[in-house]
């Protein structure tokens, strides 16, 4: 669809602004065709356009004549769709001139000649024969029972449904020759840490939708589904599950802060309180420094996943590709005790008095979380892998 709208882009083009006795000089006979039409279906016609159109319109039939003689002599069952689509093409063509005949050419006294001619029954025919030949070609094809030749075989299949819609039984042979044709991929994983992993850990990590990768001749599954023979693998190798010890760690430290502390005044060489010019006393702001006391403690652990992303072929056994992979969870906690002015602490540590050691998270949960983490990063890789199978 998009060559064509690009086509009929150009073509406009061409028509807008192209000179179409040049067109027709250079060989180009339909862009003159389309040129000399528009021009000719105002009221005022040029007889220079007429002439123009009359014998690039000869030159473009007589040109596609040669080639249908040529493609017939040469006998090859392949040249079938080639013939359909030129005879449709004189059809279309000499189509588009009906509507502007007759054209009298006044400085030669007589109608511009436009071969005009029934060519049904070369199309019915050359149609039949193209659709004959693509079927039988699409089941030879079909008959090799590789993907190669099955994905060229629904090509074949899909333009014998464009001539006949309902011809023999094309509509099952298109989808034998898409089932034969389509890879199909299985997302899996295998645990090869030697450590017991979650329940369910499995079902959470293949919980990932790949369908948006899904092409035309590829289906990604994240479970085995009976009856479907999967052509790649793509493995999530787990090869290393750690989880840190639980740690706990106790700081002390000290904080302080200087905080206004009322006034002093100011007195002269004689122990005098200084005035101002207004007669008042003059007085200064003091300060003082506070401080806390803190003991905090910092509780932490870690939860890692490693391993790769493997890619492989079933059919011969061998890996296409792999790529590492690797996750981290972490627990991280800090509550505090204060001994002294609270005032003198900073906000950030404010938030941590009050707070109480809370416990620890299983290891299960935490390697659930590092599996989510996982997840994504193996949706990425795929995603930026998906040109590896085909």
């Amino acid at each position: 669809m998009k060559n064509i709208i690009y086509s009929l882009i150009i073509i406009f083009l061409i028509a807008s602004c192209a000179n179409s006795t040049k067109l027709m000089q250079s060989g180009n006979y339909d862009s003159a065709i389309q040129v000399s039409l528009r021009k000719l279906k105002g009221k005022k016609k040029s007889e220079k356009e007429m002439l123009v159109l009359e014998e690039a319109y000869k030159k473009a039939n007589d040109r596609d004549k040669e080639k249908v003689s040529y493609l017939n002599k040469e006998g090859n069952p392949e040249n079938w769709n080639t013939i359909f689509n030129t005879y449709s093409g004189m059809k279309n063509r000499q189509d588009q001139i009906k509507p502007i005949l007759p054209l009298y050419i006044t400085s030669q006294n007589r109608n511009a000649n436009f071969e005009i001619k029934n060519y049904d029954d070369e199309i019915i025919q050359a149609k039949k024969n193209a659709a004959e030949y693509k079927y039988a070609h699409a089941l030879s094809l079909l008959d090799k029972k590789d993907k190669t030749s099955a994905r060229d075989a629904y090509n074949e299949l899909l333009a014998v449904k464009n001539f006949y819609a309902n011809y023999k039984d094309v509509d099952a042979k298109i989808n034998l020759a898409r089932n034969m044709g389509t890879s199909y991929v299985l997302f899996k994983m295998q645990n090869n840490t030697g450590t017991p992993l979650p329940p369910n850990f499995e079902d959470e990590l293949t919980k990932i939708s790949l369908t948006e990768l899904d092409a035309d001749w590829i289906r990604y599954h994240t479970h085995r589904t009976n009856g479907i023979s999967y052509d790649y693998n793509i493995i999530v190798n787990m090869k290393n599950i750690s989880v840190s010890p639980e740690a706990v760690k106790e700081i002390q430290y000290t904080e302080s802060k200087t905080v206004p502390d009322g006034y002093q005044y100011v007195l002269d060489a004689h122990g005098n309180v200084k005035k101002d010019s207004l007669g008042n006393d003059i007085k200064i702001p003091k300060t003082k420094v506070i401080s806390c006391n803190v003991e905090e403690t910092y509780q932490n652990k870690k939860a890692t996943i490693a391993g790769t992303l493997d890619y492989m072929n079933n059919g011969n056994k061998q890996l296409i590709k792999t790529d590492p992979i690797a996750a981290d969870n972490f627990f991280e906690y800090r509550s505090a005790v204060a001994y002294g002015d609270v005032n003198a602490l900073k906000p950030e540590t404010k938030e941590k008095i009050g707070r109480r050691p809370v416990p620890f998270p299983p290891s299960f949960d935490m390697i659930l979380q590092a599996g989510q983490t996982l997840k994504g990063m193996v949706k990425t890789i795929i995603l930026n892998n998906k040109g590896v199978l085909y």
